[in-house]
């Protein structure tokens, strides 16, 4: 269950070295989403966007309940934290994760050079190539070949297609969207951007059933 979950929870995104395009979200505070799987609400996912001076901090908490005859079966809890410095470049992301009692972790620290130092459940050790954390608040995801997972710190490659543009209700609002396919190694999603300033309003994964992630407010 795992392999699906933090492919949405929002994280970093790099046009060179590990770069959020920060500046574009500079009025952004929060983006709260509901969960869904199968087409029953499940559980949140909400992204707290805090400034000090130029430092710019992400908050992401993900929390989700699976219940069978009203008995919760499996449960999922996860906190993860990015921090860019005032280029926008990532300096440090943290996650931990009970995922139905089986913890993981992922820590990223970026050295003096080009270098990222990972310490993580599924990776450890130096990273020099561009990447991404699986969190997709930044469009700059869309640009990206390589993503680490926010779970465990594990290495994936991806492939990223353009599907369609489409009207969706957002909030009982019609909002004009555009959506992008994103394929890879244990992962299979699209992601629905909101066109007039590139905002994720919905995300759909396919993994042990059907995952949607729903706007449910934006600040």
């Amino acid at each position: 269950m795992n392999k699906f979950i933090y492919s949405f929870v929002f994280i970093i995104f790099v046009t060179s070295g590990v770069n959020a395009h920060i500046q574009h979200y500079a009025k952004l505070n929060e983006i709260k989403f509901d969960i869904f799987r199968n087409d029953q609400k499940v559980g949140y996912h909400n992204i707290i966007f805090k400034r000090n001076n130029d430092i710019l901090t992400v908050e992401n908490e993900i929390k989700f309940d699976i219940k069978k005859l009203g008995i919760n079966f499996y449960q999922y809890f996860s906190k993860g934290t990015e921090v860019y410095n005032k280029d926008g470049v990532l300096t440090e992301f943290t996650s931990e994760t009970s995922d139905n009692k089986n913890m993981k972790y992922c820590n990223i620290k970026k050295q003096d050079n080009h270098t990222y130092l990972i310490d993580g459940t599924g990776f450890k050790g130096e990273f020099e190539k561009n990447f991404l954390i699986s969190s997709y608040w930044n469009h700059e995801i869309l640009k990206q070949t390589t993503q680490i997972s926010g779970i465990s710190c594990k290495i994936k490659d991806q492939k990223v297609s353009f599907l369609r543009k489409e009207i969706i209700e957002v909030n009982k609002v019609k909002t004009e969207t555009q959506v992008f396919d994103i394929q890879g190694t244990d992962l299979n999603t699209q992601v629905w951007f909101r066109e007039k300033d590139f905002t994720i309003v919905r995300q759909v994964l396919h993994q042990k059933g059907t995952w949607r992630y729903e706007v449910q407010s934006i600040n």
